[in-house]
């Protein structure tokens, strides 16, 4: 009998930490691998319009505050370097600013079940255009509630990190 319990024990332990590191369906709030980039990755066929420098990107949302009660709030991510294509990390990953700290919060996309997370914002042999796309964050995507108070969206770009600040307020 004590062999049986301590089994059961162990079966349950090990299935608590499982469960404890994906609960409820969310990723982890990690950064992601960008070693590709360690060598200049880029799938174009011309390399001369793939982005190199990625301190030309830019991130931004489409107001600075929202109230506790918001629908969606759009990340905008933009190239301001004309004609040069860029790769971006498709999920970003919320932060809120606790007491001049900043903490990851458990956000999840509905798109993080997709395995190839790269994403690649480019129009092939445009010279002329400022590249940008834009990801959603949705209200009912965070584990927990918005509380009133600094947030970031945190988006990665190559191997590069971009912030789009933003508040929650009451209303």
């Amino acid at each position: 009998m004590k062999i049986i319990k301590g089994t059961a024990l162990s079966v349950l332990a090990a299935a608590t930490l499982l469960s404890s590191c994906n609960a409820g369906g969310f990723p982890a709030q990690t950064d992601p691998d960008t070693s590709r980039f360690d060598t200049g990755y880029t799938s174009y066929n011309n390399d001369y319009t793939a982005e190199q420098d990625y301190s030309n990107i830019i991130a931004f949302t489409d107001k600075q505050e929202y109230p506790t009660t918001f629908d969606k709030i759009t990340v905008t991510i933009k190239n301001e370097n004309p004609g040069k294509g860029f790769y971006f990390f498709s999920i970003p990953v919320i932060e809120y600013n606790d007491k001049g700290e900043w903490k990851r919060l458990n956000y999840s996309p509905e798109s993080y079940e997709i395995p190839e997370q790269w994403a690649l914002c480019a129009i092939l042999d445009d010279t002329e255009r400022q590249f940008s796309t834009s990801q959603s964050i949705f209200n009912d995507r965070l584990k927990g509630s918005w509380n009133p108070g600094e947030y970031r969206a945190v988006v990665f770009v190559g191997k590069e990190t971009v912030y789009a600040p933003f508040a929650i307020i009451d209303i």
